[in-house]
């Protein structure tokens, strides 16, 4: 029988090797890729249109080894790939046995060497929903609670207990014999004893009264906003409804008063990067994109540059779906977040009359508010905020929108992105072996192995987790000559991050390995943050 191959060109060297026996990667467990062995990269971040061709012409045998990790659906597998306790391979081999043997995937993985019943207990440790504790490591026992207090009892200490612990949503979600009770903390998810089902009319009758929800309107999703005191703080506390099979699900985000408005220097931004935003902000025309995916903090950064201007005593207007925080000293007009996309440029046109000297936009909807912002940034400074995963990826959507190239690179002034990562539990901080050589190549670190990595052993103040409190990082483009050409070719979002970097831009990959090195924050958070 013939020796089975599958020649392909690396994306990143344009090296030809074997894909067919070439090592899968581990950066998705549920999608993985080939790894060059000249590079050591994989195709994860490949262009779609590469990994199209790679896939329509690959054998039938790597496809089917695709599919069998694409089928599984026991998350274990996974979990110990994003904690580097096993490689693709290893669990492709591990699912080929269980799917002839139908034994357990732990006991596949145990038997074989891969992972220790330690490693196991971890990982679904780690990665589930786990139990809220107290100073003593003890889950916090709220039967009593639900059994002694009525609905008024009940909410109140959900969000007493909510604000105390420092999370910043809370879910109350109805099942089929109980409402679950979730907090989220640092990125975590953590669950208290669900409330009995007998309770849950009256709770979801408190949560429409303290937030003054249209009862009449039960079965559409209803938001509100109101501003209470919790464990000797100020809080705002935002309530979104919606409507399921088993009764009304409400999630509530809390935002502290104290602390949702941060100085520069409060905010994370190294000091080349804040003196180079602070510079951008002070000019008198240009626009600025702020950016970062969704749940990484955008809306502090915003509303602290919003503030920062204010306090610099600019005119300053926005323009936000829905306004979520007042700015003494800025004029803020709220458009609702389920009108027409083109109203906000309806809206742009109006308010123009005022004559701001900045205008800051909460979003950029649609193709004509993207083009009349950079016309107006030629005359006054334009500052709109986007979710996009890297400063050059914030460039290029505006592109996208339909702004063209010479447009923005005329009135380009800056670009940033952010990441909010995960802190090292100071309590439980511990020195640990460096990730294997392999995954350090893979990721352009093949340097790397000598620096010290630290994890968190977990501990009652972590909540078992590792980790306590997070940290923003930013990268920041600002408006060289050669970033300048670069927008004015419409060059694609690698190149014009390449282009930066040369010109002094620190990416977050950089600075999230500077994190690492230091002892914040650990390998694994680099990986989960996909940078």
């Amino acid at each position: 029988m013939a020796f089975e191959t599958y020649l392909t060109t690396c994306w990143n060297c344009l090296g030809e090797f074997d894909a067919l026996h070439a090592v899968w990667c581990s950066d998705d467990p549920k999608n993985p890729t080939k790894l060059c062995p000249f590079c050591f990269r994989c195709f994860c971040e490949a262009s779609d249109t590469y990994k199209q061709e790679f896939w329509r012409r690959a054998p039938a045998r790597l496809k089917e080894e695709l599919n069998t990790l694409h089928k599984s659906r026991d998350r274990l597998g996974d979990i110990l790939i994003r904690l580097r306790k096993l490689t693709t391979p290893q669990l492709l081999e591990a699912l080929v046995e269980q799917k002839a043997t139908g034994q357990r995937l732990g006991e596949i993985l145990t038997r074989r060497g891969h992972v220790t019943g330690e490693d196991i207990d971890v990982a679904l440790r780690t990665q589930g929903v786990n139990p809220l504790t107290d100073t003593q490591g003890v889950a916090f026992a709220s039967s009593p609670v639900w059994e002694q207090s009525g609905p008024d009892g009940i909410i109140s200490y959900i969000l007493t207990l909510a604000a105390r612990k420092g999370a910043s949503d809370v879910q109350l979600e109805p099942k089929e014999d109980s409402v679950s009770v979730k907090y989220r903390i640092d990125g975590f998810t953590f669950r208290l004893d669900p409330i009995p089902k007998r309770f849950q009319a009256g709770v979801a009758q408190k949560i429409f009264e303290t937030f003054r929800l249209d009862t009449a309107r039960e079965a559409r999703p209803q938001k509100s906003r109101i501003t209470t005191r919790l464990a000797e703080g100020d809080y705002d506390l935002v309530a979104q409804t919606l409507p399921t099979t088993y009764g009304i699900s409400a999630t509530i985000k809390l935002v502290n008063r104290a602390t949702f408005i941060k100085d520069f220097p409060t905010l994370g931004l190294e000091l080349e990067d804040r003196v180079r935003l602070m510079e951008e902000l002070r000019a008198s025309f240009g626009m600025m994109l702020l950016s970062a995916p969704v749940y990484h903090g955008i809306k502090t950064t915003a509303y602290s540059v919003l503030n920062f201007l204010v306090r610099g005593e600019r005119e300053v207007m926005s323009l936000e779906a829905p306004v979520q925080w007042r700015i003494e000293g800025a004029r803020q007009v709220e458009m609702e977040p389920d009108e027409n996309p083109s109203r906000m440029e309806e809206t742009l046109r109006s308010v123009v009359a005022v004559r701001p000297e900045v205008l800051v936009l909460s979003s950029l909807p649609d193709r004509g508010t993207a083009l009349l912002a950079s016309q107006l940034a030629s005359s006054l400074l334009v500052i709109a905020v986007m979710n996009a995963p890297s400063a050059a990826q914030a460039v290029t959507s505006c592109l996208q929108l339909g702004v063209t190239g010479p447009a923005l690179a005329t009135v380009f002034g800056a670009a940033t992105c952010q990441r909010l990562v995960r802190k090292i539990c100071a309590v439980c901080r511990r020195p640990t072996d460096p990730p294997p050589a392999q995954t350090l190549a893979a990721r352009g670190l093949a340097g790397a192995g000598s620096v010290q990595y630290f994890r968190g052993a977990g501990c009652p103040s972590c909540n078992r987790t590792g980790y306590r409190g997070r940290r923003a990082i930013f990268e920041v483009m600002t408006g060289t000559p050669e970033v300048r050409a670069a927008v004015r070719q419409a060059a694609p979002a690698a190149e014009l991050e390449a282009v930066a970097a040369a010109s002094g831009m620190t990416r977050l990959r950089d600075r999230c390995l500077s994190l690492v090195t230091e002892g914040v924050t650990t390998f694994d958070e680099l990986v989960r943050l996909r940078l």
